[in-house]
């Protein structure tokens, strides 16, 4: 399935609402995707510009943006979400884009 990484940034509400609410947000978060048939691969809570960021399986951009929306609506995050490539498949892209080097004469 298509990666997507995910900054997020939690709103003030979201942070005043932290402790009561933090973890069964969390939890809604990742069952919203799994609705969606994706999958959570990887969350790193953050220091610095972005307070999450998340690693994604899912079948296709549609169900990537529906996720993105359904978690914002609840209020604590705001969210971008974008394709990702792994490392081999850049390869494969640089490869298909200009085909094998030429050599040096």
């Amino acid at each position: 399935m298509p990666i997507y990484v995910s900054l997020v940034n939690f709103t003030q509400d979201g942070l005043k609402t932290m402790r009561a609410k933090g973890v069964a947000r969390s939890d809604m978060v990742k069952q919203n995707v799994e609705a969606l048939g994706g999958k959570l691969l990887h969350a790193y809570y953050c220091l610095g510009e972005y307070d999450v960021v998340a690693i994604w399986d899912f079948p296709h951009n549609r169900a990537a943006m529906k996720a993105a929306v359904m978690n914002a609506s609840m209020g604590h995050i705001r969210i971008k979400t974008m394709p990702a490539i792994s490392r081999e498949e850049w390869k494969t892209v640089l490869k298909e884009t200009w085909g094998k080097s030429k050599k040096k004469k």
